[in-house]
């Protein structure tokens, strides 16, 4: 089925082409809208980013799908369901990822579906929606897909067409949305309709647009007036003014999404357990890829929880307190939510890798306001698109991207390409090389200096650690066993000993001989107590160096020492 055909309105058959069609559109839809869906943001964190959140969702499947056009419907929608997966953000990302699951469960194997079995994979996609979440929640995104997916499974046994079916579901789907009110307290006190609802909306209204010819889905569509509010609901319009004053008392932590990668995973099981560590929790995957998304006071736990669990990655850490500002900050000038700050341009912005607070603390202040880091490191790599997002989200048309880890460089290297933006990539290998970079740092340099100059910087540091053995293996020639605690230096294993402390004091004696600088960084089980036993026994064995420590707070290593 081509894409003239569905422009002539007369689609029986639904090929890989059309699917791509439809969905480019309804990403269309929701970017043109997105301000408005943040805006109306209010559960179950009023941090206006549910738009952006899905807008950034869907746009990652459109780009991956036209990387790999086909024709073939059930290749083209298991794509964009893998891609959903790992480029959902948020709770309605995570969500809306669940619709394209479903579809692609229905089309596994087909090289063309009917419009009746596309209804099939949405009502599949909605059950699994459901099942993603503990606690489901009436009135919210959740009920406008099962709403707007029974309806079209309903209709489709008509033998209705395509874009008949999407305008009987569009109608269902801007009554069910209008309802959300009458069915969630929030939305209620709020004045307003469930935003991911909305989100799923406007989605929808853009697929028909191209199904029916109208368009390309970049058209506003309005959000309808909320039923079931005291007075005359408005549509289009932000939070009541005393609701949005009351939640600004309140305390919401973290939204904290990650990919877990690892063999024989139990989705069920990691869905209880999520629970345990915040609100909101999503989890959905399969046995070897599973996405996490929940909102505890404190991210540490379940960060180290999915840690236990295998490899992360696209780890995203967000502080709700401060988007809820933003949010109601927009809504009391009735101008258009953005999610992140509003923070003046820089001639060069900074967008570093790092984890643990101590180390965020130093890359920010060392970047003299112009550095941002994001969350990422040994088994937290941060995909492209998270580093794209944060470049784009970098004050700056000039950005320098420091990875801080051999295997962070890889994905580093692609983001020039895949902006407007000039982009550098410093190839640090390690944290400390980066901060050695970021401290070279000049405001008032050219982006050329800049990059020369932290090249310079992190090329002239030695890189130490001190870290756990997780598995026997053979390391620069000997044999470890797990348990062990590990002194490297530049990668290369230069002690083994019982205890942190005694392998930093070898690794001291050893690499200490040419530097004049040993800045230690300690990890996040380190107490005072033990931080100054540490500095004291390295100052010990330093000889004319100078030493200093800094609570890092990073995950996996007991420490972190830069030689400069």
């Amino acid at each position: 089925m081509s894409r003239s055909e569905m422009d002539n309105g007369d689609v029986e058959m639904i090929d890989g082409v059309v699917l791509c069609a439809l969905v480019t559109a309804g990403s269309n839809a929701v970017e043109a809208n997105r301000d408005q869906i943040n805006a109306l943001n209010v559960f179950p964190v009023p941090d206006g980013d549910t738009g952006t959140n899905m807008s950034l969702t869907l746009r990652s499947i459109v780009e991956e799908s036209q990387k790999q056009p086909t024709v073939h419907a059930g290749d083209a929608a298991q794509r964009m369901a893998k891609s959903a997966l790992l480029a959902a953000r948020g709770n309605s990302g995570l969500i809306s990822a669940q619709l394209f699951r479903g579809i692609a469960d229905v089309a596994v194997g087909r090289e063309r579906i009917t419009p009746s079995e596309l209804a099939a994979g949405m009502r599949a996609g909605a059950i699994a929606a459901y099942d993603s979440v503990p606690d489901p929640r009436e009135g919210t995104m959740l009920t406008v897909m099962r709403v707007t997916a029974d309806k079209a499974t309903e209709h489709a046994g008509t033998g209705a067409g395509l874009a008949d079916i999407l305008e009987v579901i569009v109608q269902t789907s801007v009554e069910a949305v209008a309802l959300t009110p009458t069915q969630l307290d929030v939305l209620k006190d709020a004045g307003v309709v469930d935003s991911g609802g909305y989100g799923l909306s406007v989605f929808l209204s853009g697929a028909l647009e191209v199904a029916q010819g109208r368009g390309d889905g970049t058209s506003v569509f309005p959000s309808p007036a909320p039923i079931g509010v005291e007075g005359d609901g408005q549509a289009g319009v932000g939070a009541r003014i005393d609701f949005v004053e009351a939640v600004q008392e309140e305390i919401f932590g973290y939204c904290t999404v990650f990919m877990i990668e690892g063999e024989g995973l139990d989705v069920v099981e990691i869905r209880e357990k999520t629970t345990t560590f915040g609100e909101s929790a999503v989890v959905a995957g399969d046995s070897d890829l599973v996405k996490i998304h929940v909102h505890p006071l404190d991210p540490g736990p379940v960060i180290s929880y999915g840690a236990s669990l295998g490899t992360l990655s696209g780890i995203t850490i967000l502080n709700m307190d401060e988007q809820t500002s933003d949010w109601a900050a927009g809504q009391q000038s009735a101008q258009p939510v953005q999610a992140t700050h509003d923070t003046p341009r820089l001639d060069t912005a900074i967008v570093a890798v790092c984890a643990g607070p101590g180390l965020e603390a130093v890359f920010a202040q060392a970047g003299l306001g112009a550095c941002t880091p994001i969350t990422g490191g040994d088994t937290m790599n941060p995909s492209v698109q998270d580093l794209l997002v944060a470049v784009e989200a970098a004050s700056s048309d000039q950005v320098i991207l420091l990875p801080n880890n051999g295997n962070i460089v890889a994905a580093a290297l692609q983001v020039p390409d895949l902006t407007d933006k000039d982009v550098q990539v410093i190839q640090t290998r390690s944290v400390q090389a980066g901060l050695a970079a970021v401290f070279a740092f000049s405001a008032t340099s050219t982006l050329d200096a800049n990059v020369s100059a932290m090249g310079d910087a992190a090329g002239g540091v030695r890189s130490g650690s001190v870290t756990r053995a997780v598995r026997d293996a053979v390391v620069s020639g000997h044999e470890i066993t797990s348990g062990d605690i590990m002194a490297l230096v530049d990668g290369d294993l230069v002690a083994t000993t019982a205890d942190p402390i005694s392998a930093l004091i070898e690794m001291v004696r050893i690499a200490t001989d040419e530097a004049e600088l040993i800045t230690i960084y300690t990890g996040v089980d380190f107490d005072d107590s033990s931080a100054d036993k540490a500095l004291t026994a390295a100052q010990e064995v330093a000889g004319e160096a100078e030493v200093e420590l800094v609570r890092g707070g990073q995950p996996h290593y007991d420490f972190l020492v830069a030689f400069e």
